[in-house]
């Protein structure tokens, strides 16, 4: 497991952020406490963050709940405390 901060996000894919730098070309991003899983594939890498290409697109609701966290870290833990707030 790697703890990663999401940069950018839509629907169909995100720019994440990692210091860890043996990322597989396709994983599953986890909120919460194992509440969410997305499915992901790699499309690029650069020395710091990878741009990933969701296997099946995201609910635009989600997707704006997410941008709009303030705090990177938050969603670890209670995705549905994060869900409830909007």
């Amino acid at each position: 497991m790697v703890k990663a901060a999401v940069v950018e996000i839509s629907e169909s894919g995100a720019r994440i952020r990692s210091n860890y730098s043996v990322v597989p070309d396709h994983f599953y991003i986890v909120l919460g406490n194992y509440e969410y899983f997305i499915g992901a594939t790699v499309l690029h890498r650069s020395k710091n963050e990878i741009e990933v290409e969701f296997i099946k697109e995201q609910p635009s609701r989600l997707v704006n709940i997410l941008s709009r966290v303030p705090f990177p870290l938050a969603t670890i833990h209670d995705l549905k405390r994060v869900l409830e707030t909007d």
